[in-house]
């Protein structure tokens, strides 16, 4: 089963970008061309994290919805209206899909309860479908609960949902998390997942109404850590020994090596050149991830060098159930 959708977005409608040029909040680099020269010819071999690091999200999860509540408790009535960067939804129906969330994974997941079914399809397919049950479900829930009674259900649910969240073994197999590649996942990734969601969601919710972003390193560095585990299904076929890398150079420093063999991709500490290197602050990678901001506008913040269809699909990461629009 699979719960998670970045925010909706049906086929007319795009995100408002709230990260334009210039607005990232992080340190970037100039632009620079895949493939130029001198880039890559500098770079030093970096003996890096783990294959497959495992993230333990577990104690953000609790501090995280208190903060989305916190931010909840102090809105006017005209900041519920706000509309967020999911075009669909004021700030008021984006907490509502924040309660269908928490109801979807303990009834499902918990309970054991058969709910609508989702096809097996693309990424493509599945964030179509997904987009359609989460707006009808806003559009038909949301005219009923008021602001003040949806932040007291995100507050009630806190509570079962972190402790069945918490209860399920991390190196178990759980539910799927589609954009990380076929079959069932570790429980620790889906836990992960369900975490980004959340705090993709408040970040959406914190912008909207001009409150500061929970960006602390604390927060974000998971996020990221993450989001790259989408990395391995988004490369294109290449010799066994190819290896790329993504560093993240703001606000905090780290990178992933992964390295191509017979089935595929996989993280691997670094043992040759890479031939191909995005290096990117962690604003623009997670708002290029969930489809926040579009290709060039996160090329634009990044500096990219070597084979230009492996820089492209690193940049096109996917780390949310979200439509694409790799060149947008």
């Amino acid at each position: 089963m699979e719960p998670f959708t970045s925010c909706s977005l049906l086929p007319s409608m795009t995100p408002t970008l709230r990260c334009s040029t210039g607005a990232f909040g992080d340190k970037h680099f100039p632009p620079t061309a895949a493939g130029t020269t001198g880039f890559l010819d500098t770079l030093p071999l970096v003996e890096n994290a783990p294959p497959r690091p495992l993230v333990d999200a577990r104690p953000l999860l609790a501090p995280e919805r208190a903060a989305l509540l916190d931010v909840l408790a102090d809105l006017r009535d005209d900041e519920w209206a706000q509309r967020t960067a999911c075009p669909a939804w004021s700030v008021h129906e984006l907490a509502v899909h924040l309660v269908h969330d928490d109801l979807r994974r303990l009834s499902g997941q918990r309970d054991g309860h058969v709910g609508v079914g989702l096809p097996d399809a693309s990424l493509d397919e599945l964030a179509l479908a997904l987009d359609t049950a989460n707006m009808q479900w806003v559009a038909t829930v949301a005219p009923s609960l008021s602001p003040q009674l949806t932040r007291e259900l995100l507050g009630w649910l806190a509570g079962p949902s972190e402790a069945h969240l918490v209860s399920l073994d991390p190196h178990h197999d759980g539910w799927s998390v589609t954009w990380a590649g076929p079959g069932p996942q570790p429980n620790w990734l889906d836990v992960a997942r369900e975490f980004t969601e959340r705090w993709v969601h408040q970040q959406q919710i914190r912008e909207a109404v001009d409150r500061p972003g929970l960006l602390e390193q604390d927060y974000l560095e998971p996020v990221v850590s993450t989001f790259v585990h989408a990395l391995p299904a988004c490369l294109p076929t290449r010799p066994p020994g190819t290896e790329v890398q993504l560093r993240i150079s703001a606000p905090f420093e780290r990178d992933w090596t992964l390295r191509s063999d017979s089935s595929g991709w996989v993280f691997a500490a670094a043992s040759s050149p890479p031939v191909a290197v995005v290096d990117m602050p962690a604003s623009t990678f997670w708002r290029r991830a969930v489809r926040m901001v579009g290709h060039q506008g996160a090329r634009d913040h990044a500096r990219v060098d070597g084979d230009p269809d492996l820089v492209a699909a690193i940049v096109d990461i996917r780390s949310a159930i979200v439509r694409d629009r790799q060149h947008s």
